[in-house]
C-alpha cells in the first residue's frame, strides 16, 4: 500500500507528499495580496499561518518528512558499525564506524546524523503541541491527524534511544542540556506517553502502527535497560516485557498481509550534509555494502551480485532473505535504489517479539507456534526443534527479517556477538552497549551540555 498524504499514512509515507504542504500554506498567503506585482515571498511563510486549523495536514506532513530524512541518515550512519555492512569505498569516516571506533564525536556522518535528527525531533514536538491544540480547542477536523503526529514523535524518540548514548533537548535557537546517558530511558517513555494517547484515538491502519510502534518501544526500552550502563554482555539477554507482548498480539490483530510500515524519502527529501541517504550511499555510491555472509559482492563495483544467507534449519538459501533484503537494495516501483522503503514497523517484528517472550519464559511451543507463523510467510519450512537451538533461530530470524532496519547492533550487543571487523581496541568491541555520542559540531555550539561520556 501506498500512499501520497499523510490522511491514509500507516503502510509508506513519502516526501511526495510535499505539494500538499506547499498547497495549504501558499493558500493562506496568497489571500493577502494586493496585486499582481505586489506579492510575498511565497517561501517566504509566516509562522502565524501554521495558526490556522486548515495547516495541520501540512504541519504533520512537515513531522513525516523530517522523520524520513532522520531516519534515513541515521541508518546511514548506524548500518555499517554492524555486521550487516561494511565499508566498501574510501570514506575514512566510514571506516571508523566499520571497525568499531563509534566514539569519535568528529566523524561527519555522526554530525550530520544526529543534527538531521534533532530537527525532526523538534518537528514532531511541534505537531504534536499544535495539533494537539486544534483538537483541545474542537477545531481539528479529523483527529488521525494527530494520531499520526503522536507516532511520528515516538518513532524519532526511540531511533534516539537505540542510536545515541545522550542526547540534548534544545528548542531552536535556545539550548537545552543533555539528559545524560543514564537519563536517556526517558526517549522511551516519552515516546509511550504518546502513543498511548495516539492508539486511543486511532482507527484503522494508524491503530495498526501505534500498536506495532508501542510493542517496539515497549521492546526497545527492555532492550536498553539490558545493556545499561554500558560495557558487558548480559547474562540474560531475553526480554519478556508483558505489555510489550500484549501490544504486539493486539497489533498482528490488526494487521494484514505482510504488513509494514514504512518512511519513504525522495529526490526532495533524501540525505543531510554528508551524504545522500542509506539507500544513495549503499545501492549507488556504494560507500558500504551488504555483508558477504549476506550476499556475493562484485570485487569491481562492490555491489551484491546475490544473496547466499543460508537458514539454519533447511541449510538452503534463506527466503526470507532475499525478499527482505532485495526490499532494499532492489526495491520494486514505487521506490528506487537511491530511496528504498525504510521499515519501521512491520507484522514479521511482532512475531519476533512474542516469540522470544515465550522462549524467556521456557515456554518453547508457544515459542515454535510463533517462529513458524513467521517462517510461513517465507514458505520456508516448519522448525521443529531439531537443527539450531531455538536461541540461535531467534538470532537468526531476527537478524533476516529486520536486516538494513536499525536493530542489529543492538542485538549483537545483547547475544554476545562481534563484529570481525572490529578492532579489538574499539569502544563497541570493548563495551557492549555503546552508541554513538552527542558530537562535537553540538558541543561546541551547545554550552548546557555537561558531563564526560562514558563510551570514550
Amino acid at each position: 500500500m501506498y500512499m501520497k498524504n499523510s490522511r491514509i499514512f500507516s503502510h509508506v509515507v513519502s516526501r511526495r507528499s510535499r505539494p500538499l504542504m506547499v498547497l495549504g500554506v501558499a493558500t493562506l498567503a496568497l489571500a493577502g495580496c494586493k496585486g499582481m506585482l505586489d506579492v510575498d515571498n511565497p517561501n517566504n511563510v509566516s509562522s502565524g499561518a501554521l495558526q490556522e486549523p486548515t495547516a495541520a495536514p501540512a504541519i504533520v506532513n512537515g513531522a513525516i518528512n523530517t522523520g524520513a530524512n532522520a531516519l534515513s541518515s541515521l541508518l546511514n550512519a548506524y548500518t555499517i558499525i554492524s555486521d550487516e555492512t561494511f565499508q566498501s569505498g574510501s570514506r575514512d569516516d566510514y571506516r571508523l564506524l566499520d571497525t568499531g571506533e563509534i566514539d569519535i564525536n568528529t566523524n561527519e556522518y555522526l554530525q550530520a546524523s544526529y543534527l538531521v535528527a534533532m530537527r525532526a525531533r523538534w518537528m514532531a514536538e511541534q505537531a504534536i503541541k499544535q495539533v494537539g491544540q486544534f483538537d483541545a480547542d474542537g477545531l481539528l477536523q479529523d483527529k488521525q491527524l494527530l494520531a499520526q503526529a503522536y507516532l511520528m514523535g515516538a518513532i524519532i524518540y526511540d531511533e534516539m534511544g537505540n542510536m545515541f548514548d545522550d542526547v540534548a533537548i534544545s528548542d531552536r535557537i535556545n539550548a537545552g542540556p543533555n539528559l545524560g546517558e543514564q537519563n536517556m530511558v526517558q526517549v522511551y517513555d516519552s515516546a509511550l506517553k504518546w502513543l498511548d494517547a495516539g492508539v486511543a484515538i486511532a482507527t484503522g491502519e494508524n491503530k495498526a502502527a501505534g500498536l506495532g510502534m508501542r510493542a517496539r518501544v515497549r521492546f526497545d526500552k527492555a532492550v536498553w535497560q539490558k545493556l545499561n550502563p554500558p560495557g558487558t554482555t548480559p547474562a540474560d539477554p531475553l526480554v519478556n516485557d508483558a505489555e510489550a507482548t500484549a501490544d504486539a498480539v493486539a497489533a498482528l490483530a490488526a494487521m494484514s498481509g505482510d504488513y509494514r510500515f514504512d518512511l519513504v524519502t525522495d529526490l526532495n527529501n533524501t540525505g543531510d550534509d554528508a551524504s545522500g541517504g542509506v539507500g544513495f550511499e549503499m545501492n549507488s555510491r556504494v560507500e558500504h555494502t551488504p555483508d558477504s555472509s549476506l550476499a556475493t559482492i562484485d570485487p569491481t563495483n562492490k555491489k551484491p551480485t546475490a544473496i547466499i544467507a543460508k537458514d539454519p534449519v533447511t541449510g538452503a538459501v534463506d527466503a526470507t532473505a532475499v525478499k527482505v533484503m532485495n526490499r532494499f537494495i532492489a526495491p520494486a516501483a514505487p521506490f528506487d535504489v537511491d530511496h528504498p522503503p525504510l521499515t519501521v514497523i512491520s507484522k514479521r517484528e511482532m512475531y519476533l517479539i512474542i516469540a522470544e517472550a515465550a522462549l524467556a519464559a521456557g515456554n518453547t511451543a508457544d515459542f515454535d507456534t510463533n517462529i513458524n507463523l513467521l517462517r510461513t510467510m517465507d514458505g520456508k519450512a516448519a522448525y521443529t526443534g531439531t537443527g539450531p537451538s531455538r536461541l540461535e533461530l531467534l538470532q537468526w530470524e531476527r537478524k533476516v527479517n529486520l536486516v538494513f532496519q536499525g536493530r542489529r547492533l543492538l542485538d549483537m550487543y545483547r547475544f554476545g556477538v562481534k563484529d570481525p571487523r572490529w578492532l579489538e581496541s574499539s569502544i563497541a568491541f570493548k563495551k557492549s552497549g555503546c552508541l554513538l555520542p552527542i558530537p562535537l559540531i553540538e558541543r561546541d555550539a551547545n554550552k548546557d551540555i555537561t558531563g564526560t561520556p562514558v563510551c570514550e
